[in-house]
């Protein structure tokens, strides 16, 4: 892979970011060294010798060798006031095939950090990776170390912020924070050379009236997000959004409701004079019937003040809700306008003793390095550190389940993505189900993304699907299967990105734990891509089947 030579603006950045960081980490241990503190480290060894017979239209047949080791190491800290999490891996290939062999050398890591200095008033927190991200949206699931590796990017990201939450008030409630975040890739091969370079600032907070509110309620939210694109000839991708709200009650459980909102997204270049503003603001009057401070139902009749002409002196209904149906299940969602049209949210989750799902839907004006340095994690099993497989894991007993140090709540999937940074409408859905009983685990998951590109004639919808099963054999014995399948079209007016790609991935693997420390894995992968898209094509072109039959063992160290 290629690597950029930063500038020496760049390295400055650099340095003072990993000065930041140093200091953060220093001053978090020094504060918590003299407090009780329980220090876990954890790590487990992987030997795995993988075959592939490879079927590909454009290379025709292949058979490969690999043989891959992994040591993974993971340390947790948990004090007072302090928790931590970290945990690096090292996977070392050496690949040959007929006419060739091949080293290399993978280096990822993955930390979470949460600081309370002053009880729950003041929080910092901080998270951030090393990775290998794949940076073409049509490679989805088909990506990894093994094929299409020169479609990853080595990518890091950090984000750390400040949070203050007093929300305990009679009269008034206040929370807010600040967050800095930063995200920086390497070249790879198959990405036309892009590559990111970019820091984002936070500025969000908000109020509303406190636990006595009598027959008057309000609230007002707001953030401010600021995006410097180093490698977008210093863009700047600034983003303001407001929202609030005041209700009179005027019977026991109805209410008027007086409603404004307003957005920005603006793009602009600090060399000279030009920019790029979508601007909307919108008012609104209507009734509110509310039982409690979750279970409530709001419908406006709103007008819009916006700069894109068609949204412009527009009226249309509002409409915000959230509905606590029981303690174990809570929905909410909202409904309206924004710059681009009609924009609506909605949020759903359930948790019972051996079934816990989650699902989201967003729209939101973003672009990749966003995306990157804060995902959305909806994560339905929570596993211990040294994972093998979701056997390991279990289900938390609350909508509200904080892990502690040592552990994760485990995302099941990824983003789909593309590495070019450009300004995106995002709509986009993800759900995830858990099922834990006796011997059977099962995952569910399902995404969909529309990015639709602000500055370019060009839109992209995915769809993913997936789904995981554990099955305990016996005290000692597991079998696992995965099945995932994803779509991706594209309408571009350039050629070679207009098109459909669809790919598979699955597996079924008998995992046998010998003793205490060691564990045997037999495991069968079958990855598939078929389409059209010629951008980004990977090691095996863009229609091939990869079928591979690998022998590991796993030395685990608790």
């Amino acid at each position: 892979m290629d690597i950029i030579m930063p500038s020496e603006k760049i390295k400055t950045q650099r340095r003072q970011q990993l000065t930041l960081w140093g200091a953060f980490l220093g001053t978090s241990f020094f504060c918590t060294s003299d407090a009780f503190a329980e220090l876990k480290i954890t790590g487990k060894a992987e030997a795995e010798y993988i075959f592939q017979d490879v079927d590909s239209e454009s290379e025709g047949q292949l058979s490969l060798d690999t043989f891959q080791v992994t040591p993974t190491i993971n340390a947790s800290l948990d004090t007072k006031t302090f928790t931590g999490f970290w945990t690096g891996s090292i996977t070392h290939l050496e690949r040959d095939k007929v006419d060739d062999s091949r080293n290399d050398t993978f280096e990822e890591y993955l930390y979470s950090l949460v600081w309370q200095p002053l009880d729950r008033f003041v929080q910092i927190e901080a998270q951030g990776a090393l990775n290998y991200q794949n940076t073409n949206a049509n490679n989805y699931l088909v990506s990894d170390l093994l094929n299409n590796s020169d479609s990853l990017s080595k990518t890091r990201s950090n984000r750390i912020s400040a949070l203050t939450n007093m929300d305990q008030g009679d009269w008034i409630k206040i929370q807010g924070g600040i967050a800095y975040s930063d995200v920086a890739s390497e070249r790879s091969t198959l990405n036309s050379g892009n590559a990111l370079n970019n820091n984002t600032v936070e500025l969000f907070g908000g109020a509303s009236n406190g636990d006595n509110p009598q027959r008057f309620m309000w609230e007002i939210n707001g953030a401010y997000i600021n995006t410097d694109r180093a490698q977008n000839n210093d863009d700047e991708f600034i983003t303001r959004n407001g929202n609030a709200f005041v209700e009179v009650a005027v019977l026991k459980n109805i209410g008027v409701r007086l409603a404004a909102q307003h957005e920005a997204n603006q793009i602009s270049n600090r060399d000279d004079t030009t920019s790029s503003t979508r601007e909307f603001n919108s008012y609104g009057i209507g009734l509110s019937y509310r039982q409690s401070e979750d279970r409530y139902i709001a419908i406006t009749a709103n007008t819009s003040d916006s700069d894109v002409e068609e949204n412009d002196g527009e009226t249309f209904i509002g409409l915000d809700f959230s509905w606590a149906l029981s303690p174990r299940t809570n929905l909410s969602g909202s409904y309206g306008r924004r710059f681009y049209g009609e924009a609506a949210s909605f949020d759903a989750s359930y948790n019972s003793k051996y079934l816990r799902t989650n699902f989201n839907y967003s729209e939101d004006v973003t672009n990749t390095s966003r995306l990157l340095a804060n995902p959305q994690n909806l994560g339905v099993f929570v596993c211990p550190s040294a994972t093998i497989s979701i056997a390991d894991c279990f289900q938390p007993n609350s909508l509200s389940y904080q892990p502690d140090a040592s552990e994760q709540l485990v995302q099941l999937t990824s983003q789909v993505i593309e590495f070019d940074d450009n300004i995106i409408v995002r709509k986009s859905s993800n759900f995830q189900a858990g099922y834990d009983f006796s011997r059977i685990t099962v995952a569910l998951t399902s995404r969909y993304a529309e990015d639709d590109y602000l500055d370019l004639d060009r839109l992209r919808r995915s769809y993913s699907l997936g789904t995981t099963l554990v099955y305990k054999l016996g005290s000692y014995t597991n079998l696992n299967a995965e099945v995932n399948y994803a779509n991706i079209t594209q309408t571009a007016e350039q050629e070679d990105l207009d098109g459909e790609s669809d790919n598979w991935r699955g597996s079924v693997a008998l995992q046998r734990q010998l003793g205490r420390y060691i564990t045997a894995v037999v495991d069968f992968t079958y990855v598939d891509q078929s389409g059209d898209i010629n951008a980004g094509v990977g090691l095996f072109g863009n229609d091939f089947s990869d079928r591979r039959l690998s022998l590991s063992i796993i030395y685990k160290y608790q």
